[in-house]
């Protein structure tokens, strides 16, 4: 039982991450007007990774994803 608080206290594990940014990933692109290049390029990313800026995504949105991502496993 120490043991798994003290995980839980070193952050989300990276399949939490990975499982979190990937929701977020659909309910951005799916629930509202993204355009093909950004959800193409959301897609595109390692999910094993946090959001990052590209070509087609600004840094404020994958700022914002990559928060959103995190609350998602803080609360799980």
């Amino acid at each position: 039982m120490a043991r798994r608080k003290a995980t839980r206290a070193d952050g989300p594990s990276g399949e939490a991450l990975r499982i979190a940014r990937t929701i977020v990933y659909y309910e951005a692109c799916l629930d509202s007007e993204v355009p093909h290049a950004v959800a193409r390029e959301l897609w595109s990313h390692d999910m094993n990774l946090p959001f990052a800026a590209g070509e087609h995504v600004p840094w404020d949105a994958a700022r914002l994803l990559e928060e959103r991502a995190r609350r998602e496993t803080a609360g799980a």
